[in-house]
């Protein structure tokens, strides 16, 4: 279930902002109790009103007067159909502080799912321990939503009490559950908590340690995770060539490469991606991988290459289509895209028309020259598909032929 939007705390970003208006929000005096108690019921009525100003401004109103009566009109109120009204409502909880723990506790328990996962974001930003036993137990919820805000929530508090029920939830189902489970486990724990982590029993544990890890400030998170490229689990192995990349340090490079030739393409996807990251440094060794290592590294080094961009490696992946099997020149043939694909017209067509070059190669250039879309495609793959002596070369280039007219009519 994809985590829902609708109008408050927005992701880790969200919480940010929310702490931004809070701390102006909560500068503001609060009213007096006396003259709170003579306006609290016009106000909660006024939560009712037509008007979503006149709604979201009684919200933030209750709050600044602080009365206890307020807090379940304002847990009502973030069943509202208006996100103004349900940010200020939660504000407004947030105001009151202490006194709304029990009732929002309780709606988190209770409510619709809405109401949950804003109870618990409203929890997380009152930072009451009080409130961490609930928020233990919504880790176990069904809604994916009030999962990852609990998750949020434990984080902002940082009881080590917590520590357990966090761990657990690095083995969720839902991703976003995991990521967050593992934020909050930074603060609690620390560096050694989430290494000890990628040695526990359950993957999805040990998957959400190493996406964690990805943050550089963890200094000696860097060998465990290269250990990681060599897990068990091909989503571990994945976490962790995800997490190097985003370190982004040039002592990853080689074995990212080595990354490359995993048997599953998840792997191979992330450690792509990784050498992308890191960028330009890693141009050099991708280089000399694309021309003497095994054939899907040299693929995955082709696609690595291409996501770089650096026009001097066309120069490389040039040679490496004309020597490599089908599955190197599929990826050669990305990257040169990528790159700039007209460099590699004139040597593609080359391939094409030289009859004594086996069928297989000729065929893909024909499908490489339809990828590129380039009008000087057009005369050679016309010919080929009349006069090649190869029917799945006159077929190639029949396809190629139709992506390349409607590359020059798409212009």
């Amino acid at each position: 279930m994809a985590l829902k939007s609708s109008g408050i705390f927005c992701g880790r970003a969200g919480i940010i902002i929310i702490l931004i208006i809070l701390i102006a929000a909560l500068a503001s005096p609060a009213t007096g109790q006396g003259a709170g108690k003579a306006s609290t019921d016009e106000l909660i009525k006024k939560l009712s009103n037509k008007d979503a100003k006149t709604r979201w401004e009684s919200a933030w109103a209750l709050g600044k007067i602080g009365d206890e009566r307020a807090i379940d009109p304002l847990i009502k109120a973030l069943e509202d159909s208006n996100r103004n009204v349900r940010e200020w409502a939660a504000l407004a909880l947030v105001k009151i502080g202490r006194p709304s723990i029990g009732p929002l506790t309780a709606a988190m328990q209770g409510g619709n799912d809405s109401v949950r996962w804003q109870a618990a974001a409203v929890l997380g930003l009152i930072n009451d321990s009080n409130s961490t036993e609930a928020l233990s137990s919504a880790l176990k919820s069904n809604n994916s939503t009030v999962r990852y805000w609990a998750a949020a929530a434990l984080g902002q508090i940082r009881e080590k009490a917590t520590q357990d029920a966090l761990i657990a939830a690095l083995a969720d189902e839902n991703e976003t559950v995991r990521n967050e489970a593992g934020w909050s486990l930074k603060y609690l724990g620390g560096e050694g908590l989430l290494i000890r982590l990628l040695k526990d029993d359950d993957p999805k544990r040990r998957m959400g340690a190493a996406h964690s890890l990805g943050d550089p400030a963890f200094e000696q998170a860097a060998l465990p995770l290269i250990e990681a490229l060599n897990d068990s689990d091909p989503g571990v192995r994945a976490e962790a060539a995800a997490a190097l990349g985003r370190r982004g340090e040039n002592r990853f490079i080689q074995p990212l490469i080595g990354v490359l030739a995993d048997p599953e393409e998840q792997v191979k996807k992330q450690a792509i991606a990784a050498l992308a990251l890191i960028g330009k440094p890693a141009i050099e060794p991708l280089t000399l991988a694309l021309q003497n290592s095994d054939n899907a590294t040299r693929a995955g080094a082709a696609a690595a290459l291409g996501m770089i961009g650096e026009e001097k490696s066309v120069g490389q992946l040039i040679p490496a289509f004309k020597s490599g099997d089908h599955a190197i020149r599929q990826a050669s043939t990305g990257a040169l895209a990528r790159i700039n694909g007209s460099m590699a017209v004139p040597s593609l067509i080359e391939v094409l028309q030289d009859q004594s070059l086996p069928e297989d190669l000729r065929a893909d250039a024909a499908w490489a020259l339809g990828e590129m879309g380039d009008a000087r495609a057009k005369e050679p793959l016309v010919y080929a598909m009349s006069y090649d002596k190869d029917n799945g070369v006159r077929m190639s280039a029949a396809k190629a032929m139709k992506k390349v007219m409607k590359a020059i009519f798409d212009e």
